[in-house]
């Protein structure tokens, strides 16, 4: 197996079919799950397992990393079809990693499985400046609303376009609080031009519900201010696709925040997504 990225570890679920994969009776009868680790620079996994010696028999091989990741809960093993997972998003962004999911390899007898992988998360970054000629602000709380789990299913890719999977959500989504690392951060006074970073989140790819909150000091006339905003929106929230990297400077003035956005059209090995729009 070759796997093209910078992973330790992957998961693999592969279907021996008597001929090619038929979603309909298909199962994972081949690895069900199968950690694949990455040791001393080869890739290695055991039980080792070997191509079929019938022509009629095919293999497919659908994966994910990294393998058994927080939040993610694989469909069972004798789930016919393509496989799936849910994933609930960890709250702590300390928690939260760069998930990915290769495209489908269908249907084959020999070879090499090289598995190109893409972010299947939405990245999320946080940025903070000064709006006015106040100094001393100071972030001591920050967190992001959104969707909490979804389901991820492989399928045949129907174009080049087509990563290979998809997110589902339930018809009615849970909402859940994301909480920033950063428990005080100092905002770059306006006279200098540079932002400071605030968090980085990896969400669900969806603009359900996506709100942000902040508390931040200031030093006023009467000493120590504390500001608290809520349910804050965000711009650009059709942008929060599979793969999408889209960041967001929270401009700040003494009692009110701005929220703008930044175009990203790539993102490591792939993943695009550009967004545009201010919402004061």
């Amino acid at each position: 197996m070759c796997i093209r990225d910078s992973l330790t570890s992957i998961g693999v679920f592969a279907s021996l079919t008597h001929g090619n994969f038929d979603a309909t009776v298909s199962t994972p009868n081949f690895m069900y799950n199968q950690l694949v680790e990455k040791k001393n620079g080869t890739w290695q996994y055991t039980p080792l397992k070997y191509w079929p010696n019938n022509d009629s028999d095919k293999i497919s091989f659908f994966a994910y990393a990294p393998h058994n990741a927080t939040g993610v809960t694989p469909s069972n093993a004798i789930q016919k079809g393509y496989p799936s997972f849910t994933y609930t998003t960890p709250t702590a962004e300390a928690d939260q990693v760069d998930l990915l999911a290769a495209t489908p390899i269908i249907s084959q007898n020999g070879g090499s499985v090289d598995f190109k992988m893409q972010h299947a998360l939405t990245k999320v970054v946080f940025n903070v400046k000064s709006n006015d000629d106040i100094t001393g602000k100071v972030i001591t709380a920050f967190s992001i609303t959104g969707a909490k789990s979804g389901t991820l299913a492989f399928h045949v890719p129907a174009n080049d376009d087509d990563k290979g999977f998809g997110w589902t959500y339930p018809s009615t989504v849970t909402a859940e609080t994301f909480t920033a690392t950063t428990k005080s951060l100092s905002v770059p006074d306006k006279s200098t031009p540079e932002e400071a970073m605030l968090c980085t989140y990896f969400l669900l790819p969806t603009n359900i519900g996506n709100t942000f909150n902040i508390t931040y000091t200031y030093i006023g006339i009467k000493g120590t201010q504390t500001v608290t905003l809520t349910n804050q929106p965000l711009p650009s929230l059709d942008k929060w696709l599979s793969g999408a990297f889209v960041s967001y400077t929270i401009g700040i003035d003494k009692k009110v925040v701005t929220a703008t956005t930044e175009s990203h059209p790539t993102w490591g090995n792939g993943g695009q997504g550009s967004v545009d729009g201010t919402i004061n």
